[in-house]
């Protein structure tokens, strides 16, 4: 199966008045490659999203960006400690007794005191870690799905792209096979021009253009190319490591197209391998972003 190293996924998670927000981008990268953007608060954590991200994503260039919002009532409680209040009433109270105060103390004297309320701070970090790996899990999830399409994509592509390689293989065969026998004529003709009416045994004459004819044959470059083009078609429906080995096997393929180009010197078949040279490429670019 042809999985896309390109995918995008993001994820909105909310609970007890935090809510995180999470975007990941991924492109093509022979290996992982993380680039972890994350708040202050969760950036100790950043070693378990590696691991997550790499798990899910094995190879690409990947950007996590993490934002976090926190409602204010989420971030603290405000405690009334009566106990305390009573005993600050109390005092007040002697107070106003020993200096003969017309007045009681006011609210503002109370609030004035730090210990009366106290504000207690939440701990949030298990809500936060467990909000973190929930958003991530749902925005690697879209990011594969992502990539799964996108990988369908590029399987009809390639098969197609395929297909007329294929297509041009077979013309340089049916080429190759009906001027064999006018190629010996030619080159025996062309042995006997340079011999300038020097006199050749014909039987040497015949062996010399058949060598020269196997040395210009193609056969075996078609047959390996064929073979080649067999294995790429089901690498494609494969599941591991595809990317990698379908590039191998283009740098084979890429072989065998130059070889044959350089024996031939029929122009038809120069211009075939030339169509067959400008398909590959186009396979070799959409290769590199298969995972």
């Amino acid at each position: 199966m042809v999985i896309s190293m390109t995918g995008y996924g993001h994820s909105r998670v909310t609970r007890d008045g935090v809510t995180l927000f999470t975007d990941i981008q991924c492109l093509n990268s022979r290996f992982f490659d993380l680039t972890a953007r994350l708040p202050r608060v969760m950036q100790k954590w950043e070693l378990q999203v590696r691991q997550a991200a790499q798990e899910a994503l094995p190879r690409g260039k990947v950007n996590v960006t993490v934002a976090v919002t926190i409602e204010e009532e989420a971030g603290a409680s405000i405690r009334l400690n009566r106990a305390r209040l009573r005993q600050y009433q109390e005092l007040f109270r002697q107070i106003q007794e020993e200096l003969a105060l017309p007045e009681g103390p006011s609210l503002s004297h109370y609030t004035a005191v730090d210990d009366i309320i106290a504000v207690e701070v939440v701990d949030r970090d298990d809500l936060l870690r467990e909000l973190l790996m929930q958003a991530l899990k749902e925005a690697l999830a879209g990011v594969k799905e992502m990539r799964q399409a996108e990988g369908t994509n590029l399987a009809a592509d390639l098969r197609m792209r395929l297909a007329l390689v294929e297509e041009e293989t077979e013309a340089i065969e049916r080429l190759a096979t009906e001027r064999r026998a006018g190629d010996l004529e030619r080159y025996r003709s062309r042995i006997q021009e340079l011999m300038d009416g020097v006199p050749v045994d014909e039987g040497r004459l015949l062996q010399e253009a058949a060598v020269l004819a196997d040395k210009r044959d193609i056969t075996e470059e078609c047959t390996r190319l064929k073979s080649h083009m067999e294995l790429f078609r089901s690498y494609i429906e494969d599941e591991d490591d595809t990317g990698k080995r379908l590039g191998f096997l283009l740098q084979e393929m890429g072989r065998e197209v130059n070889t044959l180009g350089s024996k031939t010197d029929h122009i038809d078949i120069s211009h075939a391998v030339v169509r067959i040279k400008d398909e590959l490429e186009k396979i070799r670019e959409q290769v590199q972003n298969v995972l």
